[in-house]
């Protein structure tokens, strides 16, 4: 990868291979700091001399690739497979399992509908936990007592629903996996959490910001006060490949005739069958997509796990209407 179009700056200032004072000045580090890194071996260098000096020769591209940080992705069998070939197209990347298949965990905890939140929710009020049936029941108070935003009586119907409902499945496919490596190998995570992805991820970067260096569990969310928007413009402008799955960047409309960018794929590319936040979506939303675009995928997703049964009781078509006309 050529690095240097990604830092157009740095490559218009610099030769194809500076000196260590330069290594500083690029990287904002002291003398001491850059020989360390030469002498571990994270910098390569070679060294030049003459008869009137001596110096270190360090590639810029090194430089740019420095610090040299593995990606770490779960392979929960429940990824579109255009993700997980994209994934493989990358050097530099640890695989990790989950220690449990997903049907294990549906049939052990549940579906996971509507949010995590909603899914705690109900999973803990069905328990008889009055934190949880106060929410449920709209009588939970912030510290004004006035009524709390975390209320969520919209969904008591589901405490009736004829199936497992919780928000187990992301920890024990995603989040379990991730832990145990974090504990084996000491690292910390670096991830691409948006804090406007929902309330939870909000009040959470308020109160730590984008490095939570001080949380029990450290870990470094520098995309946390992007929008989405911000988001495809930056791989627009930059031209970073991504998956195709989500297809083209393109320019839309708001309904106000405010000028926003969108994908002509999927928006989202977490676990295929999540329902998590299918019912704000437009039809087509992402299974009546999925009908079309991997129908094997979308088969054993509504009719061999169930997940048909659950979007019917919560009101959430799936089934694509023009693909069945045009079928006819």
């Amino acid at each position: 990868m050529d690095l240097t179009k990604y830092y157009p700056d740095i490559a218009a200032k610099y030769p194809a291979y500076v000196t260590q004072r330069e290594l500083c000045e690029i990287c904002h580090i002291c003398p001491k700091t850059a020989y360390n890194l030469e002498q571990q071996g994270e910098i390569p260098y070679t060294i030049e001399q003459n008869h009137l000096i001596r110096s270190h020769k360090i590639k810029l591209t090194d430089i740019l690739a420095y610090p040299d940080i593995p990606a770490v992705y779960v392979d929960t069998g429940l990824e579109y497979p255009e993700l997980r070939d994209f994934v493989k197209t990358k050097d530099n990347v640890i695989w990790l399992r989950p220690r449990y298949p997903f049907t294990q965990i549906l049939e052990k905890y549940g579906y996971p509908i509507i949010s995590k939140e909603v899914s705690d929710v109900i999973n803990g009020a069905r328990k008889g936990q009055p934190y949880r049936l106060a929410r449920l029941n709209g009588e939970l108070l912030d510290k004004n007592g006035k009524k709390s935003i975390y209320n969520c009586e919209n969904y008591k119907y589901l405490l009736d629903a004829p199936f497992k409902i919780s928000a187990r499945c992301c920890y024990h496919m995603k989040k379990a996996p991730l832990n145990k490596f974090e504990r084996q190998s000491g690292r910390h995570p670096i991830t691409g959490v948006l804090a406007c992805e929902s309330k939870l991820r909000e009040q959470s970067w308020i109160k730590f910001g984008c490095n939570g260096f001080e949380r029990q569990r450290p870990l470094s969310q520098p995309l946390a006060f992007w929008l989405e928007e911000d988001i495809l413009r930056y791989l627009k402008m930059t031209g970073i490949p991504y998956a195709p799955i989500y297809g083209d960047i393109v320019e839309s409309r708001k309904k106000n005739g405010t000028p926003i960018l969108k994908t002509t794929g999927v928006s989202r590319s977490g676990c295929m069958y999540c329902m998590y936040g299918v019912h704000l979506e437009h039809e087509p939303n992402r299974f009546q997509l999925m009908q079309v675009t991997h129908p094997q995928q979308y088969d054993y997703c509504i009719n061999k796990l169930g997940c048909g049964a659950v979007l019917d009781y919560i009101g959430v078509p799936y089934r694509n209407q023009q693909l069945e006309v045009d079928h006819c």
